[in-house]
């Protein structure tokens, strides 16, 4: 499994659920006629008595029984607007575990070589001590490869102590494998300044935060209803498409020469 596999399959979910949003919205502004619903029922060889709610979305129509528990109120922008926000939700953790897998690859690699090339942030890596423990056991069995043991021990500590989101924290991790500079490299390639980056992923981290861990719901100082945060199908398209520009530069920088943390 590759990091830009990983970071691809994320992104075609979140679009998939910001196709989903657009082609859902019911649009329908009247009653369905109950002559149209009597002749429906019967082409599915439904019971007439049952009843059925019908969405007329951009590119589909849905047609509601009964037993789904849903009606065509349930398709309103209101409804449909957490499919953007799980979208969004979604792009962040594909960067996050993007960069986790950039990380514990090219950890698992450098290992075989000399610690001498070691960057200093790779030395201050630590595993379990009973994980250390099961490596060595399991490398006295013929045939065996250890360093898997070591690569799952590696994989829980970094994503126990480690979120790959905001720039400090992607930079520190890259870091570990020898990329230095990388938000003025990247910067460089986009065409822009680096705290143009760290401002724009700060701002889309900030988004993701707040509707991962308070409901995208508005803060207010005393009472009231509860109202959402604004969200538009062309904010979340715009920051996917961002995101996914920023972590093929990110690539583009990881991969331009064989990594050898002595240096620059």
């Amino acid at each position: 499994m590759r990091p830009m596999e990983v970071f691809n399959s994320g992104r075609t979910r979140a679009e998939h659920l910001l196709k989903l949003s657009e082609l859902l919205l019911n649009t329908r502004r009247r009653g369905m006629r109950a002559d149209w619903a009597r002749r429906f029922k019967a082409l599915m060889h439904w019971p007439q008595k049952e009843q059925i709610d019908r969405v007329d979305g951009p590119g589909a129509v849905l047609i509601l029984r009964e037993a789904s528990g849903l009606k065509s109120k349930h398709f309103d922008e209101e409804y449909l607007n957490e499919l953007l926000r799980a979208a969004y939700a979604g792009i962040v953790a594909s960067l996050d575990r993007y960069c986790h897998e950039v990380v514990i690859s090219r950890v698992v690699a450098q290992l075989s070589k000399s610690p001498k090339v070691a960057s200093r942030e790779l030395r201050q890596l630590r595993i379990p001590i009973l994980a250390a423990r099961k490596a060595i056991l399991h490398a006295r069995k013929p045939g065996t490869r250890p360093m898997n043991l070591v690569r799952q021990a590696l994989q829980e500590v970094l994503h126990r102590e480690e979120t790959f989101q905001r720039p400090d924290d992607i930079a520190r991790g890259m870091k570990i494998i020898g990329v230095d500079n990388l938000w003025g490299k990247c910067a460089q390639r986009l065409g822009c300044q680096p705290r143009d980056i760290a401002k724009r992923l700060n701002k889309i981290v900030d988004r993701r935060n707040r509707i991962v861990h308070e409901g995208d719901i508005l803060r207010r100082k005393r009472g009231g209803k509860i109202a959402y945060h604004p969200i538009q199908a062309t904010e979340v398209a715009g920051d996917i498409k961002w995101l996914s520009d920023l972590v093929n530069t990110i690539e583009d920088v990881v991969n331009e020469k064989p990594w050898n943390p002595g240096t620059k």
